[in-house]
């Protein structure tokens, strides 16, 4: 009976070890398994109503303005599945590897201990020092920054809706002008934290007003950046919303979290 009884239990904890794919890895990066699947990109079209001549507002032009002519065409992608880790990558991470700290927002400035403060004031190239950094002392080549399309599909979790932003992100309407440990707000379906807001995340695509233009990978080119930062607004912090900046630029208000290929 025993022996009946063990075996279901051995089969139950042996399927859990089989589907439990997420990892920590040396640095205490702590990655998700992030299931392949099709989504729509992007934003839908607008159906904006006629400006009310009545009104001092123009009703038109404030839905237009609204998104950004960048975030169409509203098309679907598939993703293969992949790891992202599940906080943007903090000052003690990157001290970890790098055995620097460029951040802004350190102690002296949040008045408590900054480490787990996501990293800030870096480049893209910056970026992708630590990702080569980390791969070697991983001993793998996987570890990359995730492209635009994955993290976006990561950051809606297989929905296209909108989350109530006060209880996921630190954006300007609460962050106080600063940046603020990761992890403090609610994680996503993907169990993913600070998708939007804390810091702009760079990613390895490269930045085209429309999504169907392809770019060369070009290391100087203008890269894409998602989520927004402390210092931005609901319309900046929003999932479809894209910005791009310079691949050498740094600033107080772009960091970055990894993705690690299967």
């Amino acid at each position: 009976m025993k022996k009946l009884l063990l075996f279901p239990i051995l089969l139950v904890c042996l399927c859990l070890l089989i589907t439990a794919k997420d990892f920590t890895n040396s640095v205490s990066m702590k990655f998700i398994d992030i299931p392949s699947g099709s989504f729509m990109m992007g934003t839908k079209a607008l159906n904006c109503p006629k400006d009310d001549p009545f009104t001092e507002k123009n009703e038109k032009k404030s839905c237009i303005d609204s998104v950004s002519s960048d975030e169409f065409p509203y098309h679907k992608v598939f993703v293969k599945s992949f790891y992202m880790s599940n906080t943007e990558v903090t000052q003690l991470q990157y001290w970890s590897v790098m055995k620097k700290n460029p951040a802004h927002f350190k102690t002296e400035k949040l008045e408590y201990y900054s480490q787990h403060n996501p990293i800030e004031r870096v480049s893209w190239h910056d970026a992708n020092e630590f990702i080569k950094a980390l791969n070697k002392k991983e001993n793998t080549n996987k570890y990359k920054l995730p492209s635009e399309q994955e993290w976006e599909y990561s950051s809606k979790a297989n929905s296209d809706k909108e989350n109530k932003l006060e209880d996921y992100a630190w954006y300007d309407g609460n962050s106080n002008d600063k940046t603020h440990p990761v992890a403090k707000k609610k994680p996503n379906k993907f169990n993913l934290y600070d998708m939007q807001g804390n810091v702009w995340e760079w990613t390895s695509s490269c930045y085209t007003k429309n999504y169907l233009i392809k770019c060369e990978d070009n290391p100087n080119s203008y890269k894409v950046i998602r989520g927004g930062s402390w210092y931005d607004n609901k319309k900046d912090t929003r999932l479809s919303n894209r910005d791009s900046t310079a691949s050498d630029f740094e600033y107080f208000t772009i960091g970055f979290r990894v993705a690690k290929e299967k």
